[in-house]
């Protein structure tokens, strides 16, 4: 049974407004990078974990153990019968290197959730179809979407301009010294949200578009996230990469916009850009096989909603035999969001940054019972706990970077948010 219109996954979403769910939601038709949407309901299995100390949940039943949380990863899709959809946070890291993140949580969210969906429905170019479960689709058609209603207040961020330049000079001085090529540094923003958290996800979709949204409804959190970034997608021996580096403003004039594509496209962006490339031909180089790895678009601009970004695409072919929790470790976290070496300013980062990254940073999305998996870079997000969000924001820092740009541009990645709360009347 199938449905279609062009609301389709709110009306999904609306229908089972009283359930947790993860919707993945490809907003951008006829965007190189779109592609399909879920909307993965009940979770009928879960997993979850606070460094070693993990959780399952099965039928009601609930126990805990100590292990590696990539380990449990993998047992949980194992034993999994379906798509099994959830996030890893930055902080597993610390299970593949030695490095550690000594900084305190925010928001008190799991460094990792996935759950295995009782209902899963699919959407391609506005046609929903069930993949399982009992659903009568009709129904869900019929119901229509229900009004919601949500704002943001009280946004602030969570660093000074002053403090912000200082530690941005201490990456160039440390990248002088030779301790590192490029370091991606980032700070929070913290603030309010009243009412359904959904309607925040909407207002975000509504001012910036993505390929990769998702929003993740749990008792405890929710997930808001307006991402434009595929961390990695793996289709069956074919794995994708798509980093971003590169930030520009949109403008409603014509002539500023072509303005801003061509700053884009200057020497300085292009260079961060093809340094996290060759970190990402590295990591993919871990699980391919020899000679596969190859770029297949190399500074390429794309327009969603409030910036252009530049993009890449590295692509690799899958060694045999190797699990897809396998393929996505060698390769998290992602190099867009690190700098490189990666292991050594992971370990800056924790140093200069004042605040446990978590999510952010992370990857969500779902892997298939075949070993198929598509993920985001969890950036442009808003992590929700009671009223309280953090939307953290960064960039890459290179010997070449003006601090002050810097700066701006930090603000330019927190126009999503910063629309919906002007419309709010917040500051």
């Amino acid at each position: 049974m199938k449905f279609s219109g062009k609301n389709s996954v709110d009306q999904i979403v609306s229908f089972y407004a009283g359930e947790n769910y993860i919707l993945l939601e490809s907003q951008m038709e006829g965007h190189p990078s779109s592609g399909q949407s879920f909307v993965a309901i009940r979770p009928r299995r879960e997993i979850f974990g606070y460094g070693e100390e993990v959780t399952w949940i099965e039928n009601g039943e609930r126990s805990v153990s100590s292990e590696n949380p990539w380990d449990s990863i993998q047992k949980f899709h194992e034993r999994s019968e379906s798509l099994i959809f959830g996030y890893i946070g930055y902080d597993l890291k610390n299970y593949i290197e030695r490095v550690e993140s000594d900084n305190p949580a925010l928001i008190d969210v799991p460094d990792f959730y996935f759950m295995e969906p009782e209902i899963l429905i699919q959407v391609r170019e506005g046609e929903a179809e069930t993949v399982n479960g009992e659903v009568d689709l009709d129904q869900i058609a019929s119901h229509g979407i229900q009004p919601i209603s949500g704002f943001i207040g009280e946004i602030h961020r969570l660093e000074e301009k002053q403090h912000y330049i200082r530690k941005i000079e201490e990456v160039q001085r440390r990248i002088r010294e030779g301790d590192f090529y490029e370091l991606n540094y980032s700070y929070p923003v913290e603030g309010k949200v009243k009412g359904d958290p959904l309607a925040l996800y909407r207002k975000m979709r509504e001012v910036n578009p993505v390929p990769f949204g998702a929003f993740i409804k749990t008792d405890d959190f929710q997930v808001c996230s307006a991402s434009p970034e595929r961390f990695l997608k793996k289709s069956g021996r074919k794995v994708v990469s798509e980093p971003i580096k590169g930030t520009a403003p949109t403008s409603s004039d014509p002539a500023e916009n072509h303005r801003q594509k061509e700053i884009l496209q200057n020497e300085k962006n292009k260079a961060e850009n093809l340094m996290i490339v060759d970190l990402v031909r590295h990591d993919l180089s871990l699980i391919a096989e020899t000679g596969s790895v190859r770029v297949s678009k190399l500074f390429d601009v794309q327009t969603f909603g409030t910036v252009h970004q530049l993009i890449s695409t590295v692509e690799a072919t899958a060694l045999d035999g190797l699990s897809p929790v396998q393929i996505i470790k060698a390769c998290f976290p992602m190099g867009s969001m690190t700098g490189a070496p990666k292991i050594e300013v992971m370990k800056v980062i924790d140093e200069l940054e004042s605040y446990r990254r978590g999510i952010y940073s992370g990857a969500i999305g779902y892997i298939s019972p075949d070993g198929d998996f598509d993920f985001n870079v969890v950036i442009r997000s808003a992590i929700i706990q009671e009223e309280k969000f953090i939307y953290p924001v960064g960039g890459a820092i290179t010997s070449d970077s003006i601090p002050e740009e810097e700066w701006e541009e930090t603000h330019v990645k927190t126009r999503a948010i910063t629309k919906i709360a002007e419309k709010n009347g917040s500051n």
